[in-house]
């Protein structure tokens, strides 16, 4: 790889220098220095850029280089359940969440929490949730982006590590959300593009076209199509997490306070399913079906290198360059806007619950402090990350779905459902999750669970606990509901002054 080096590494340098320069435009164009601005762009995000920046958060560097090669080692099977899982959550989301969403005229997950079901404690433990969860996501995903340059560039872990970290903190607390928008459409742009032209040479790589090379790949590694790789409770499980993730992960939801309306953000989330499906079929089928044949089905010596292998073997060095650019693309638009999310939930919404009479510019600058403390933080982990953290960061999203799917959903459409019953909620689907991933199961019962197996009893967990808790207490107030009414209706701003 040594002679391509030099090609690849000239275009990252000049793709850096370009969302510094993003960076640096997005902060002269702030107008107000408020919170919300810094936060959502002042809701000003169309169509076509916030899908493509929606898009860009969720296909992280493990959509661009992991799926792909779990698809080679295990089948792609699981990643069937796993999209089909995001392509659910996205559409609950569309067309029963994003409407409601932005019409709430709120900033954050925990703030629109908040919002319906006031309590201290609840509105204190929701942010500690996606805190604690988004550090795990955003360190494993600085992790990625420092081997990236080390097999990618040949550089050390932690020079990629450090420029990676700096480039992508700076322009997140330099820009805000508007920022990390822009930078995000460029990105999705750069790693769609990627997708396509890789996809379609993968297709018709062999005489026959696509029909061909998956029929061919079948032939060679017959495992890899094949039913049962994983055990069908992982199937479940997979599909169940990102089923309800997505719905409640901030660094998507905030694009739908981003939209300059609730039709913008729906349209944008379909916008960004369609790419990411998009992706995944073409990626974890038809690159890795080429893969396969183009390795006489034999395995491979690191599966994360399948995509690599199948950019070196076909395509000229010009285009690896921009591929990499791409791959070094989908991590810095995942985590730019995971930081942001990190940032917020403890300084809008943890510090704003401890002290919620904090004057807006001054909330602006604590959230920005906020990125720059997270970000050197979550820096100095991935630096030397703890061994639990694939385990951590895999917990991570379960986690997430099972203490705040519930509470989100229900709080928008059942009127009954209050803050004892939110707080259950939380707490039971949050307990029952952790439990049965790191308790003594396989001592006391004999039985190792699947990987994602967890989500599918914490789940019902959650949702038995916040139904039964609310049917026991008070329900809520008119003024607790005043809100959500009018957000099913339109954006509550416009008629409350």
């Amino acid at each position: 790889m040594a002679e391509i080096n030099t090609v690849p590494l000239i275009i990252l340098i000049i793709y850096m220098l370009i969302v510094i320069g993003i960076g640096i435009w997005s902060r002269r164009t702030m107008k107000k220095g408020t919170a919300r601005e810094y936060l959502t762009g002042d809701g000003k995000a169309g169509f076509w850029v916030n899908g493509f920046a929606i898009f860009a958060a969720f296909a992280t560097g493990g959509t661009m280089l992991g799926n792909m090669g779990l698809s080679y080692a295990q089948g792609w099977g699981y990643l069937a359940a796993y999209n089909a899982g995001v392509t659910v959550g996205y559409m609950i989301t569309t067309f029963f969440l994003a409407k409601t969403l932005r019409n709430m005229n709120v900033n954050t997950v925990p703030e629109l929490l908040k919002v319906r079901f006031p309590g201290k404690v609840l509105n204190l433990l929701v942010p500690l949730v996606v805190m604690g969860t988004l550090t795990a996501y955003l360190v494993a995903q600085m992790k990625v982006g420092g081997i990236l340059g080390e097999r990618l560039l040949g550089v050390p872990y932690w020079v990629s590590l450090l420029v990676v970290g700096c480039v992508y903190i700076f322009y997140t607390f330099w820009g805000g959300m508007k920022a990390v928008t822009l930078t995000d459409f460029m990105q999705g742009l750069i790693m769609i593009s990627v997708v396509v032209v890789a996809g379609f040479t993968a297709m018709f790589a062999i005489d026959g076209g696509p029909t061909a090379i998956y029929q061919h790949a079948q032939t060679l590694l017959p495992a890899w199509s094949a039913e049962g790789a994983l055990p069908v409770p992982a199937y479940i499980g997979g599909f169940l997490v990102w089923a309800t993730v997505v719905a409640v992960l901030p660094h998507t939801v905030m694009r739908v306070f981003a939209a300059k309306d609730e039709r913008t953000g729906r349209a944008s989330l379909t916008l960004g399913l369609g790419l990411y499906v998009i992706t995944g079929i073409l990626t974890t089928i038809f690159v890795v079906a080429a893969t396969i044949v183009l390795n006489n089905g034999e395995a491979l010596p690191d599966n994360d290198a399948a995509f690599l292998i199948f950019l070196e073997e076909t395509m000229p060095v010009w285009f690896v360059g921009i591929a990499y650019a791409g791959i070094f693309a989908a991590v810095m638009s995942s985590v730019s806007a995971m930081l942001l999310g990190l940032a917020a939930a403890f300084a809008y919404d943890f510090i704003g619950t401890i002290k919620p009479d904090i004057e807006p510019r001054q909330q602006k600058r604590i959230i920005a402090i906020s990125v720059l403390v997270f970000g050197a933080a979550t820096l100095l982990l991935a630096f030397n990350p703890p061994e639990f953290l694939t385990l951590l960061y895999t917990a991570a999203m379960g986690l997430l779905a099972s203490c705040l799917f519930w509470p989100t959903v229900l709080g928008l459409w059942w009127k009954r459902s209050n803050t004892p019953g939110a707080l259950a909620a939380v707490i039971g689907g949050g307990f029952t999750y952790l439990f049965l991933l790191w308790g003594p199961i396989e001592q006391w019962f004999g039985y190792k669970m699947a990987s994602l197996e967890q989500i599918i009893y914490s789940l019902p967990v959650s949702l038995i606990c916040m139904v039964v808790v609310t049917l026991l207490t008070a329900p809520p107030t008119r003024e607790d509901m005043r809100r959500v009414e009018v957000a099913h209706e339109r954006e509550f701003e416009a008629i409350s002054g």
